[in-house]
């Protein structure tokens, strides 16, 4: 008599059901283990950055003053890109369109990884991730704690760039319309208001407290289409920083400026998609801010 322990295991034929309603079921787990293992490819994306940042022996001898051009961009920056992530991340939550998802998650790791980036920076620079004075006032703009100044353009184009006329490299926006970026003095909202502060963005491209709740809210198709437009207009009114930041007579740090100009390029090939993309679908870009 042969011992049954003896004999070779077979597999239980019940843990492998050929039922294709098997298949349909585990969707949502896969969609589960696709997410996990792009957060662990963040995270170890990100382990790598700081680890080559903090092995570069050049930045640990050159760190930037508190009030120069390479520490207020990594800072605003980093809010500007955070509130981005945010919005990318709602359109995978609530959006609809494959395409649409698959433009906000290549937006939502790219720019998980230059805030970790900038981030890192700042840390070795004993800096605040936080702007603490007026946000992109390295860039000389007057500015304000609660937003940016939109009272005088003439005043925005120190080092020769001008809000009103930027050029969006290879999006080649020269033709279309978002608006100007300057507010007449007689619509723009009372400094110190009651209004001003939640209505007034910090800085340019950036949605309101109100737009972000309204976008928060929305469900369905049109979440996509809102997506595209709130993304294109904080694309293009980022640019302005990283052009400042990527030039050498502005940030003396090679690495910093690197990172400004890859940040453009990319932007640059992501504004002239999206602009397709919301012309595909008859919607119009958003006014500048």
């Amino acid at each position: 008599m042969t011992d049954s322990s003896d004999r070779p295991h077979t597999p239980d034929e019940t843990t492998t059901p050929e039922n294709p309603e098997h298949e349909t079921s585990s969707r949502p787990r896969i969609l589960l283990a696709l997410g996990g293992a792009a957060l662990l490819l963040f995270g170890v994306g990100l382990g790598l950055l700081i680890q080559a940042s903090l092995a570069d022996d050049s930045t640990s001898e050159d760190a930037p003053a508190a009030n120069s051009a390479a520490v207020g961009f990594a800072q605003d920056m980093t809010r500007h890109h955070e509130q981005g992530v945010e919005l990318a991340a709602i359109e995978l939550e609530h959006g609809t369109d494959p395409e649409v998802r698959s433009m906000a998650f290549d937006i939502l790791t790219a720019q998980s990884n230059e805030i970790g980036q900038m981030q890192s920076w700042l840390s070795r620079w004993g800096q605040p991730v936080t702007n603490p004075g007026a946000t992109m006032a390295w860039m000389g703009h007057p500015g304000s704690d609660t937003g940016h100044d939109h009272s005088d353009p003439a005043d925005h184009t120190d080092g020769g760039h001008d809000h009103g006329d930027m050029d969006h490299g290879d999006g080649d926006h020269s033709s279309m319309d978002h608006g100007d970026m300057s507010m007449p003095a007689s619509e723009a909202p009372a400094a110190g208001g009651a209004d001003s502060a939640a209505e007034q963005p910090a800085m340019p491209g950036m949605a309101t407290s109100t737009e972000m709740e309204q976008f928060r809210a929305m469900r369905g198709p049109e979440v996509d289409v809102r997506f595209l437009q709130l993304m294109l207009r904080h694309h293009e009114g980022g640019l302005h920083m990283m052009e400042y930041a990527a030039d050498p007579a502005n940030v003396d740090q090679d690495y910093v400026r690197d990172l400004a100009s890859s940040m453009k390029r990319t932007q640059d090939k992501e504004i002239a998609i999206i602009t397709q993309m919301l012309a595909l679908r008859g919607a119009q870009p958003l006014p500048m801010n």
